[in-house]
């Protein structure tokens, strides 16, 4: 009955502190980590059943890397950039270099300094990937390439801890015997889950899959088989149930799955950002508050500056680079996994865990604000940030100049999904047009194709001012930044006012204030899909089975181009 109530005061007080959090505009997860806060000993101390909760929070962490692995089908791993592979082992790398030297001057021990470096060396997928979502950012150009990074640090990751969780003690173990024991359990483990996937999960998720309670049931039940012979073998429940996601990754049923546990996940994730605050423990006179400001402006501000300083080598635009940064510049899930071996096996001291845990919490409540007012703080901050873009390659100035012999022209904005179809549109009609996106993929396969592109950030005056826009007929932007279409509204009236504006806007109120700005037409696809259906309510009786059955056919030819 205790762990009920606890449950109960728990949830309460998350729903509570989520509601008066986003009064302030303020992310849900910091709700969660300040609601267990509040709960814990620091103030009211009221959860009296905390071992249960924290079990269940590790079943929590479980899942959430079973969700993780349920993305990293080997045809997916495959079609990671050679970009994001650059940037999430070198932010790797130089992140824990730097951790590891950090922790050395302060006077830790080496093997204190590597725990250290490790758990500062990872960013959490769990939060980017549910703000990415919240911000509907996920299919965006920093979107994608913070996935991808992510993807390849959980990778890392996973196998960091089957080493950790595999060396009871490396101050004692050889190197080499520890290494040996591990590959002959990771080999045992991989030939179980490797049988599953080829011979047995693909026979049993067809016969379950009529039914969407049954294919849940099956898919929790392998997640904990898979644990369990994970935690058998030392390693751990969050190994297991991570590889068991992967195992399911390649199936059909991948995406239903997801969608199935889905609320489960929320669940368990309420339930670990509160037993993180939980677990919080002030002791101030115990902390070095020195070290610990350090440590955080370490992986705010350091951490950032890495990726920034990856993403300008490799040619992106300063914009690209800060959003990636910030969505990156925080701490793991896998880092508190990490933390907890290390206060276990008496590595680190508890104050020493404690003074990592507040560092965590903080980074990831300070990442979370961040990441959601990042088109302000970008726009405040971005004459500031061109000394992260590159002077040469695609970056440099010849590659902005538009020939002269190009006038009457039309400048699409954003060349991806709605893009793509107003281009084929130009095409077909054979008009001259100048393309301008900001992903460097889409640029090279825009030139092989012959089409003039630019590669550009629309955000950007310079960029802007050198485009030629008092030359154009018409400027089409299929991008949905608010704040860059109404600048490029106001440029585009202050040099052409003769020239045919297209711009999209999220919001009625957005809308309004494009079209004072001088846009001939805003589009306002809720609007769009507004008439789509009353048109439908209006003609269904006069349609025929052809016609509708036609349309269908038409839809689903264009679906395929579209993501073709």
């Amino acid at each position: 009955m205790e762990l009920i109530v606890d449950l109960g005061v728990i949830f309460i007080a998350a729903a509570i502190s989520g509601v008066i959090l986003r009064l302030f505009n303020l992310p849900l997860i910091v709700a969660y980590i300040l609601a267990g806060i509040f709960l814990g000993a620091n103030f009211l101390g009221i959860i009296t059943d905390k071992e249960i909760i924290e079990n269940l929070s590790s079943l929590g962490v479980a899942l959430m890397l079973f969700m993780v692995g349920l993305e990293l089908s080997w045809s997916k791993i495959k079609q990671f950039s050679k970009q994001a592979i650059i940037i999430g082992i070198g932010q790797i790398i130089a992140t824990g270099l730097v951790g590891y030297f950090l922790a050395l001057s302060f006077g830790y021990q080496t093997i204190i300094g590597f725990y250290i470096a490790l758990i500062f060396a990872f960013s959490s997928t769990v939060i980017v990937v549910k703000l990415l979502s919240d911000r509907r950012d996920i299919n965006s150009l920093y979107g994608k390439i913070s996935i991808g990074v992510l993807m390849i640090q959980d990778l890392v990751a996973i196998v960091a801890l089957i080493f950790l969780y595999g060396s009871q003690d490396l101050n004692n173990i050889s190197a080499t015997q520890t290494l040996a024991l591990n590959i002959v359990k990771v080999f045992m483990l991989v030939i179980l889950i490797y049988v599953f996937k080829q011979k047995l999960l693909p026979i049993i998720f067809k016969r379950m899959a009529h039914s969407t309670e049954l294919l849940l049931i099956a898919s929790i039940g392998w997640a904990f088989i898979m644990a369990i012979s994970s935690y058998i073998l030392g390693f751990g429940l969050e190994i297991g149930a991570f590889l068991a996601g992967v195992a399911l990754a390649s199936l059909p049923y991948r995406l239903e799955i997801s969608a199935q546990t889905k609320s489960l996940r929320d669940f368990f994730i309420t339930l670990f950002f509160v037993t993180l605050g939980l677990n919080v423990v002030f002791d101030f006179s115990q902390w070095n508050l020195a070290q610990i400001v350090i440590w955080i402006l370490f992986i705010i501000v350091g951490q950032t500056l890495i990726v920034m300083i990856l993403m300008g080598a490799l040619g992106y635009r300063r914009r690209t680079s800060f959003q990636t940064a910030i969505t990156l510049a925080q701490v793991s899930e896998f880092s508190f996994l990490i933390i907890a071996i290390a206060v276990s096996r008496e590595i680190i001291t508890k104050t020493l865990g404690s003074e990592l845990t507040i560092i965590g919490i903080i980074s990831i409540i300070i990442s979370t604000i961040l990441i959601e007012h990042i088109d302000n703080i970008y726009y405040r901050l971005a004459k500031f940030l061109k000394i992260f873009e590159k002077s040469s390659g695609i970056m440099a100035e010849d590659k902005i100049k538009i020939p002269a012999e190009l006038t009457d022209h039309v400048i699409v904005f954003g060349a991806d999904h709605i893009g793509k179809q107003v281009l084929e549109s130009l095409q077909k009609i054979k008009h001259n047009m100048l393309v301008v996106d900001f992903n460097p993929d889409v640029i090279k396969i825009l030139s092989e194709a012959g089409i003039p592109s630019i590669y550009g950030d629309m955000g950007d005056p310079e960029f802007i001012n050198a485009l030629g826009l008092e030359r154009a007929s018409m400027i089409i932007s299929t991008t949905h930044d608010f704040h860059d279409n109404l600048q490029l509204v106001k440029k585009i009236s202050q040099v052409n006012k003769n020239s045919i504006i297209f711009v999209m806007a999220n919001t009625p109120e957005e809308a309004i204030e494009l079209y004072r700005a001088g846009a001939e037409r805003v589009i306002l696809p809720s609007t769009l899909v507004s008439d789509l259906y009353k048109e439908i309510i209006i003609n269904f009786k006069k349609r025929k089975r052809f016609n509708i059955q036609k349309e269908i056919k038409t839809l689903k030819q264009l679906h395929q181009k579209f993501f073709k």
